[in-house]
């Protein structure tokens, strides 16, 4: 056997997606391989998945997998992945079915995403990642039925993600651990500064602003000099005392009311 490029799994993908797109016969077992190179295609622009391989250039291969931002640990990632696959493929034991086909696609839509940041995709574009990530009664959908352990987790994992594709609106994160802006203003602080703040020193602030609220709040309602004047804590008693001070008044409103009327 001859060198192969990247690893089986690709070689096989990228020399029978040739074979199909001149129209001869290709190594059907290899299907699944050749729809990762034709969604890699997709991604990336075919000339920057095949031409590696027809130049033989390992590196730029990798290099393209990761020219929109991929993080180079994903990138190897997906390779290894492809790897394991290719080796599960070739066992000769019984091996049943296998979660590696759900980690590499997942991975695929990681791409997307982050390709999507960079150079948006058109609407026919996404219908095709539909067809591949969530198909039905196609060679992908029968795949997976055959050899897939959970053939639901890329289609959720898909159909969440790719509503960040079109989204026409941009998400402002809004923070909960804000008081609120008049309570901020008496301290002579702005919430919108607050709000720049790092997590640990809003909470620093909102301790002592909360610390410093009870405390004043905990003095207005020690100095009531009203209720320390007719409240005893005797029912009772407090009913004398406010009957007591009512004679008072009224008794010092006839000396003022009888001064008045001599003069």
């Amino acid at each position: 056997m001859g060198k192969k490029f990247i690893n089986d799994s690709i070689d096989s993908g990228i020399s029978n997606y040739m074979l199909i797109k001149d129209s001869k016969e290709y190594d059907k077992s290899h299907i699944f391989e050749v729809c990762i190179i034709s969604c890699l295609c997709k991604i990336y622009g075919e000339i920057n998945i095949i031409n590696p391989y027809r130049i033989d250039n390992e590196n730029s291969f990798k290099s393209n997998l990761i020219m929109y931002g991929l993080k180079v640990s994903e990138m190897e990632e997906f390779i290894k992945l492809m790897d394991d696959y290719s080796k599960w493929l070739n066992s000769e034991r019984a091996v049943g079915k296998t979660n590696l086909t759900s980690k590499i696609e997942i991975i695929l839509v990681n791409m997307i995403l982050v390709r999507n940041k960079a150079v948006k995709f058109t609407a026919d574009e996404i219908k095709y990642f539909d067809k591949f990530f969530d198909p039905i009664n196609n060679n992908i959908a029968t795949l997976h039925n055959l050899i897939t352990k959970d053939v639901s987790v890329v289609p959720m994992y898909w159909n969440k993600k790719k509503t960040l594709l079109n989204s026409k609106y941009k998400f402002k994160f809004v923070r909960n651990d804000l008081l609120s802006s008049s309570t901020y203003k008496k301290y002579n602080l702005d919430v919108n500064e607050v709000s720049k703040m790092s997590e640990e020193k809003v909470k620093e602030i909102n301790n002592k602003i909360l610390k410093s609220e009870k405390e004043d709040k905990t003095r207005r309602k020690r100095f009531l000099p009203k209720q320390l004047i007719i409240t005893s804590g005797n029912g009772f008693v407090d009913t004398l005392m406010l009957l007591s001070i009512m004679t008072t008044e009224i008794m010092i409103g006839i000396i003022i009311a009888l001064y008045f009327l001599r003069h």
